[in-house]
């Protein structure tokens, strides 16, 4: 069995998932040759490089596993593939479309394969869920809505000057990070995954309690496939107002959950049947990492890439579609936002996001918060 050369660019943050995953690998004889990191100062599985070329030349990988910033996404993979490697690609895509496709025709010139880091269309929960839908176990899909409620505070935004809630870095590469394009951007891919179709006419609201380029609450509706989709998430709300990620899918026979209201995070994925009988699934996201142990088994043995470009770029064009309707998000009333020196919050506005997900109807912003018009 040939040896599989894996660089990985960054090292902290996610990327710092991908060095513990080497310390156990899953599969034989795949091995970390580099790490690409200008701003680390030692990396203690493998030779640290500053330089992508010089890493290149001197480290020959097979696989680039890029787990850097969003704007940096296009030119790294672009490189890669230039280097004759397969790429692994940290969620998003991209930061803009355009630059999502560039990444997608890189490959196709290169003959490489490129999967994007969506973790739950890699778990086999979910697609085996997916499997059941693709084979109409439920019926045609109806309806399908998520709440994400989870605070972050002044250490998440300040992360990164360059790029956390920026819509362009310094040398205009595209970012958008925002909610729907980091944290809870795997629950608006989990709709598309499912339905494995564009949104369309995209609907939304975003707005912002931090001092941000883009937003920090979104509530999304649109349509795929036949199907309705609403999202509302927010990282603009109290700890004790935190809700883990909650799925309602409506299909013609039968309603599939993932999460609960309140309460510890509930992972089983179960689906109900309008005749009385249910199918539980099993406890999702138990593994992380599966992209990676994915490149390794599509390389070598020719087995399908579980999550492609063409379905991450569905979350990328959702997300541009909501650009144009909005291109600004609406900052809150100062006189509705709190402080307790670590975070912003925004108060009334977890109940509200809680009425939008019930309704499923959009919001409106005025001094006293969000309202539903009548």
């Amino acid at each position: 069995m040939d040896e599989i050369r894996v660089a990985l660019f960054g090292t902290s943050g996610f990327a710092a998932n991908y060095l513990e995953a080497f310390k156990n690998p899953k599969r034989e004889n795949v091995r970390l040759v580099a790490a690409v990191d200008p701003y680390a100062s030692g990396c203690d599985l493998c030779p640290l490089y500053s330089d992508a070329e010089q890493m290149y030349r001197e480290a020959k990988p097979d696989i680039a596993v890029i787990a850097t910033p969003i704007q940096l996404h296009r030119e790294q993979a672009e490189q890669a593939f230039g280097h004759g490697c397969d790429v692994v690609l940290e969620k998003p895509l991209a930061g803009d479309e355009a630059d999502a496709r560039k990444i997608l025709a890189a490959r196709d010139r290169a003959g490489r394969l490129l999967n994007v880091d969506y973790q739950m269309c890699y778990d086999p929960v979910i697609r085996a869920v997916k499997h059941d839908a693709d084979r109409g176990v439920f019926g045609a899909p109806l309806n399908m809505k998520v709440i994400v409620l989870w605070p972050r505070g002044f250490t998440y935004y300040g992360r990164s000057t360059h790029w956390a809630g920026r819509r362009y870095d310094a040398e205009g590469r595209p970012v958008f990070d925002s909610v729907l394009n980091n944290a809870t951007a795997h629950y608006l891919m989990n709709m598309l995954f499912m339905t494995g179709a564009p949104a369309q006419n995209v609907r939304c609201r975003t707005y912002r309690a931090n001092d941000i380029e883009t937003y920090d609450t979104a509530v999304m509706k649109a349509e795929s496939a036949g199907a309705g989709l609403f999202i509302a998430v927010s990282h603009a709300v109290r700890e004790d107002e935190k809700q883990e990620p909650m799925f309602e899918y409506r299909y013609e026979k039968a309603t599939l959950r993932y999460g609960r209201r309140g309460g510890e995070r509930r992972k089983e994925f179960t689906a109900r049947f309008d005749d009385g009988r249910e199918i539980v699934y099993g406890s999702v996201e138990q593994e992380y990492m599966e992209n990676l142990w994915n490149m390794v088994d599509a390389r070598r043995l020719g087995t399908p890439v579980l999550c492609s470009g063409e379905t991450a770029l569905l979350q990328t064009q959702a997300l541009e579609s909501m650009r144009l309707a909005q291109p600004d998000s609406e900052a809150f009333p100062a006189s509705l936002i709190s402080t307790d020196g670590s975070m912003n919050w925004v108060e009334g506005l977890a109940p509200a996001l809680w009425r939008a997900f019930d309704t499923e109807k959009l919001p409106e912003l005025g001094e006293q918060g969000l309202y539903f018009p009548e």
